[in-house]
């Protein structure tokens, strides 16, 4: 398992740091570009506060929801990162799943949809594409390449227009069995926010 977070990061990561979240590099202003006034970022109609999952982001996830994707063990805590995530592996198999909170881009100003619109003008993502909402919300997939059809699905969901949620499922045969756990993934974090 350990290896495998490890690939990912280098595959996924945008600057060393979370896997697919970019994060400003020296030279950039937060108060560039992509403003959350861009007419190509949709609006969060009802934000929602993450604020207490910033310690524990695999709390995000219910452990009802990781056992139906085939997760059984705990999810493993990332805080080594400027985005606080959590993970989970199958022994013996190559799928996993990975969540991010994007409050550490939010710090940064580089927060919400509007931060990976401006990730990829800057060209720190070379992918960037609308996706289907997930329980109301605007979502996005994202990375260093479009990797869905190899069955590695990056979906982010715009919970605030400074904040994002992020699910990574890695290592699946389809981009049907990535996408849909990604955003099976993506809706139970936004029940677990909403407090249901």
């Amino acid at each position: 398992m350990a290896a495998l977070v490890l690939v990912s990061v280098a595959v996924t990561g945008c600057t060393g740091e979370t896997p697919g979240t970019p994060t400003p590099t020296t030279g950039t202003s937060s108060a560039s570009s992509a403003s959350p006034d861009d007419p190509d970022v949709p609006k969060v109609a009802t934000p929602l506060d993450a604020s207490k999952y910033v310690g524990d982001v695999c709390k995000l996830l219910p452990a009802a929801t990781t056992a139906e994707l085939g997760f059984t063990e705990p999810g493993e805590p990332k805080s080594d990162t400027s985005n606080p995530a959590c993970s989970w592996g199958i022994r013996g198999k190559a799928a996993s799943l990975q969540i991010i909170l994007g409050s550490g881009n939010r710090e940064k100003g580089m927060g919400g949809l509007a931060g990976l619109h401006k990730a990829k003008k800057s060209g720190q993502l070379r992918f960037l594409e609308p996706g289907p909402e997930v329980d109301g919300y605007p979502t996005v997939y994202y990375g260093l390449a479009d990797r869905r059809a190899s069955g590695n699905c990056d979906l982010s969901v715009g919970v605030a227009d400074d904040l994002t949620i992020s699910a990574q499922a890695e290592g699946y045969k389809s981009e049907q069995d990535s996408c849909g756990n990604a955003q099976k993934a993506a809706s139970a974090m936004i029940k677990t926010l909403k407090g249901a």
